[in-house]
């Protein structure tokens, strides 16, 4: 057990699940061997961010939120470092939910703000007959995504939710969406003060963040660690009921993703094809540290196809738990 306090319920029951070293850290972003000045530069300001050599992550026994101890987020600077290359995709489970929860919705006229737009691919969906472009405020940091959708025609702002440039906002969104978003963010209270001080009365807030279920899978089985400090919370049903009940919201509904067989297994190829390119000397790193093009594409397939039969057990159990292995928790949330 630890001393820290858990930020969704603020227990004292925490358990420790794992620890990570800046360099470990690093690794899993940037590889040494593949650019040794960013993952160096990247090294240094993990240290700094957390103050440490080394994060812990927490579990609590309580609402079951994981999160990172220290509890800090990165910044602007760390994905810059971390994310060279961005790419989001068009189409997610988390925005075809909530479309569906949309159009049992009164929308016309009304006013959102989606926090973390990337190029817009959701505010696409929903301005065609749910929202005029008007009424559609983007959140986004990404100059590149800035650009995408400015030229699409939404009010896109390079600001935090948290900001104090929202600070006039009261009441103003009827809606507020944060897609694979919250699981990035520490200052919780900040958060979910902000939210309901922006929300509308009788607004509705949709949040998706990655399934802890898949997490633990990929953890407990060689793939990905959901490393800290890009991620630094998981979350549960729990979690949420437990932080939104301080601040005068209430879950209405949750969800889990359905299990999607051949979209879970391309994924576990990658991402233990990844895990294994962190271990210096593996032919997953070899591969990985190439030149960004066709032959660290084909370097990259040949080599994950070799480790395939080491994933059929794995595999097999993640297809016996299907019901909790979806790859996202979808929430939604109104005022208590």
């Amino acid at each position: 057990m630890t001393e820290a306090l858990c930020p969704a319920c603020h227990s004292s029951r925490n358990i420790a699940l794992w620890s990570i070293s800046a360099d470990e850290a690093a690794q899993h972003f940037v590889l040494k061997d593949g650019d040794p000045e960013r993952n160096s530069k990247l090294t240094e300001y993990i240290k700094s961010l957390w103050g440490a050599s080394h994060c812990q992550i927490l579990s609590c026994e309580d609402c079951g939120f994981g999160f990172s101890n220290p509890y800090i987020a990165g910044d602007a600077e760390f994905f810059n470092l971390a994310y060279p290359h961005v790419a989001y995709p068009t189409m997610k489970w988390d925005y075809a939910r909530t479309l569906t929860a949309l159009k049992q919705c009164e929308t016309a006229g009304k006013r959102a703000l989606d926090a973390g737009s990337g190029f817009g691919h959701f505010l696409d969906l929903i301005s065609v007959d749910l929202f005029h472009h008007s009424d559609l405020t983007a959140l986004e940091y990404n100059e590149t995504s800035l650009e995408n959708l400015r030229a699409k025609g939404y009010s896109a702002m390079p600001i935090d939710i948290r900001d104090d440039a929202l600070r006039h906002e009261q009441g103003r969104f009827d809606f507020i969406f944060l897609f694979q978003v919250v699981q990035h963010m520490d200052r919780l209270e900040e958060l979910f003060e902000r939210i309901n001080f922006l929300l509308a009365p009788g607004g509705l807030i949709f949040i998706a963040v990655p399934n802890q279920y898949r997490i633990n899978y990929q953890e407990n089985n060689g793939s990905l660690l959901d490393t800290p400090p890009n991620h630094v919370g998981r979350w549960t049903e729990t979690a949420y009921t437990a932080i939104t009940a301080r601040h005068g919201l209430k879950v209405l509904a949750t969800e889990v993703e359905p299990f999607n067989v051949e979209g879970f297994l391309k994924e576990d190829i990658i991402y233990s094809h990844s895990r294994r390119a962190q271990r210096p000397g593996t032919l997953s790193s070899w591969a990985r540290s190439l030149p960004r093009g066709k032959l660290r594409t084909l370097a990259e397939a040949a080599v994950a196809a070799i480790y395939i039969p080491t994933r059929l057990d794995p595999w097999r159990e993640a297809i016996a738990n299907r019901e909790k292995m979806g790859g996202s928790l979808w929430v939604q949330i109104g005022r208590a």
